[in-house]
């Protein structure tokens, strides 16, 4: 029962709608005409036509962002960061377009109206789009006059490539001047660096000298122990043969005893035999000793006297020997550890000449560069127009039938609206009544 109340309430409802359209028609249609009669003046009578005239650029070192990468810390990197032309992107290249100083110079070329084209206006003008996957811009000007429209779109193009170039060089004209004014102090170390190494190396002991000398000194210590090897080695064979000359002493006596018969000798035994009054046969059998001193021993004792005697000067060569070696090692480290300062000092000075030598050479070639870049048309290089803009000959506003079928539909809503209102009206003041 609810549902069947509930169907008969939208069929009656719905009814009521349609007959209320159907009833209030005539009004619908008379304000949907006049809204398109209105339209259709304001279109075709009273709003003036605008032209657009359209001319592109395209931006050759110009990229979707901005790079990150990071600059080197030494002198090239740095120089590079003073000099180099900033990386532009498309959407500086749009905002620079608009410019005011590119703008106030379109309009003195042109000679155009200031009161109708101030820099607001013509900003206004301007629409700067960007086609996809594309480093083009195109930059649109819409104008009632579409000669002025065309002129106005060439001249920002080309005033904005002289722009752009007059920023290089602009950049290039500071990163110049300070480069060649730091070029002057970067000389002056230069010449500061290379006075020091020049004191340096004339004075005297220096690195060259006292490599001279250590090398002296090497050379005479090597020589000192070759010889105490040497006398050494001898002392060492003289103690040997000292040893073997004792032990020879030893065994040699130093009295020789010798015993001889008197018939060994006739004339002795003759003699013999007439002062004791013996007879020959007697006188030859007595025998006589003789001790003399033993020569070798004799030899072997002075053998073992000039070995002692020579063993002592080799000991005390030796002695002296080490004595000189002592000296000269002490002599030797005194000159190593001179040569050492003297090395070290000389390193220093030769590295701050050759960093303050890398340095105004880099400064110098960056200066030249720089030279270069302010004197070239990189503006010309970086943004070409690749199309120029032409004289349209066929309005892009109004709209006229767009306007039209937007003035109808608003005339329709506002004919049921209306409708709709009136109805509402009517009703609640008949419910009143009763």
């Amino acid at each position: 029962m609810d549902n069947t109340n509930i169907n008969n309430y939208e069929e009656i409802s719905l009814r009521e709608i349609i007959e209320v359209l159907l009833d209030g028609w005539k009004l619908i249609a008379i304000i949907t005409i006049m809204c398109i009669l209105v339209s259709g003046i304001f279109s075709f009578y009273i709003i003036e036509p605008s032209y657009e005239a359209k001319t592109t650029l395209m931006a050759s070192f110009a990229t979707d962002r901005l790079t990150s990468d990071k600059m080197e810390d030494d002198v090239e990197g740095i120089l590079d960061s003073i000099s180099t032309y900033p990386t532009m992107t498309i959407q500086t290249y749009k905002e620079q377009i608009k410019n005011p100083d590119i703008l106030q110079k379109t309009i003195d070329q042109l000679k155009l109206d200031k009161e109708k084209y101030d820099l607001n206006k013509l900003r206004n003008m301007i629409t700067l789009t960007t086609i996809k996957d594309t480093n083009l811009i195109a930059i649109k000007v819409e104008d009632t006059n579409p000669k002025i429209a065309s002129k106005i779109a060439n001249t920002v193009a080309n005033n904005f490539t002289v722009h752009i170039s007059s920023m290089a060089k602009d950049q290039a004209s500071r990163s110049s001047k300070f480069i060649e004014k730091q070029l002057e102090v970067e000389k002056e170390k230069l010449d500061e660096a290379l006075l020091e190494l020049k004191t340096f190396l004339s004075k005297p002991r220096g690195v060259d000298e006292l490599n001279a000398e250590v090398n002296s000194k090497l050379n005479l210590l090597t020589s000192f122990k070759t010889q105490l090897v040497n006398k050494e080695v001898e002392l060492n064979k003289t103690k040997a043969a000292l040893t073997t000359a004792k032990k020879e002493l030893e065994n040699t006596p130093k009295i020789l005893t010798t015993k001889k018969s008197l018939s060994e000798d006739s004339l002795l035994t003759q003699i013999t035999s007439e002062e004791n009054n013996l007879s020959t046969k007697e006188a030859s059998q007595i025998t006589l000793e003789n001790e003399q001193i033993n020569s070798l021993y004799i030899s072997l004792k002075s053998k073992i006297s000039n070995k002692n005697i020579y063993i002592s000067e080799l000991n005390r060569e030796i002695t002296n020997i080490k004595e000189k070696i002592s000296i000269t090692k002490k002599e030797l480290e005194k000159l190593q550890v001179e040569l050492a300062e003297k090395e070290h000092k000389e390193r220093l000075i030769k590295r701050r000449v050759n960093l303050a030598q890398s340095t105004y050479d880099s400064f110098l070639n960056k200066y030249e560069e720089t030279r270069i870049a302010e004197s070239s048309e990189i503006g010309e290089s970086s943004v070409i127009v690749t199309s120029k803009a032409i004289t349209p000959k066929n309005p892009v506003a109004p709209n006229k039938m767009l306007n039209l079928a937007i003035a109808a539909v608003l005339g329709v809503m506002i004919g049921v609206f209306i409708v709709f209102s009136k109805h509402y009206w009517e009703t609640s003041a008949e419910e009143v009544k009763a």
